[in-house]
């Protein structure tokens, strides 16, 4: 029988069509989202986001508003700069310790896709941020977070490439997942709890990584299975 799964040969080609079809339905997903909400009424959503607001963000007199520093150094790991570094280091061990260019491939195209769509987009739907007091410095437009983006798309990929080692190697998924998980909410959280996004942003900015890692991580996955020794027959 055939197999449909990318020969390793294949997997730059394959990898990068699965990444334009991604890219695709990102931004259709995102604009028929902000085009929807302008047809039905900002009104419901802006109800959650200010009920989400007042539960999130820190009021100067309570004792959350103690949890700043954290917060600052949470969302700096979704900053540009921080990304980039964690980016290349994370691709440079792939490529030196586990000796795949696939896996430093898929990590750096991620970082440079969510930042690159995210930019497309916001220019694209122009959402201005809250009103709120910035705690940090934030400028440009707000849909979709680019920290939820990169968070969902970028840690995530690197989350997969760690279970999927784990994975092969017969090991729990457990703490991969587990981490990367709540990596993912505590950078989202922590965008609306410094006043510099809405909680939509946030949802819109993990539903774009989503729709990249249910297309990109299956070749990733199919990629290292291939590269396994093969169990020869007695």
């Amino acid at each position: 029988m055939l197999s449909h799964e990318p020969q390793p040969s294949r997997f730059l080609p394959s990898y990068l069509r699965r990444s334009l079809c991604a890219s695709i339905i990102m931004i259709a997903v995102l604009l028929l989202i902000a085009y929807s909400v302008k047809w039905i009424g900002t009104a419901p959503f802006l109800y959650w986001d200010e009920r989400i607001q007042d539960a999130v963000f820190p009021d100067t007199a309570a004792a959350r508003y103690q949890l700043l520093t954290i917060a600052i150094f949470i969302t700096s790991l979704g900053s540009l700069r921080m990304s980039l570094i964690i980016a290349l280091g994370a691709a440079t061990l792939c490529w030196v310790s586990l000796r795949s260019k696939a896996y430093s491939f898929a990590i750096l195209s991620s970082f440079t896709a969510m930042w690159v769509l995210n930019t497309l987009i916001k220019e694209i739907l122009q959402r201005e941020r809250p009103s709120l007091q910035h705690l940090v410095e934030a400028g440009g437009y707000s849909f979709p977070s680019g920290h939820a983006m990169i968070s969902m798309g970028f840690f995530g990929t690197i989350s997969a490439i760690w279970a999927i080692e784990r994975k092969i190697r017969g090991r729990s998924l457990f703490l991969p997942c587990a981490l990367g998980a709540l990596l993912i909410l505590l950078i989202g959280l922590s965008r609306v709890y410094l006043g510099v996004h809405f909680p939509t942003d946030i949802v819109g900015g993990y539903i774009a990584g989503i729709i990249w890692l249910v297309f990109t991580v299956p070749v990733i996955y199919w990629q290292a299975r291939m590269q396994l020794p093969s169990t020869p027959h007695r």
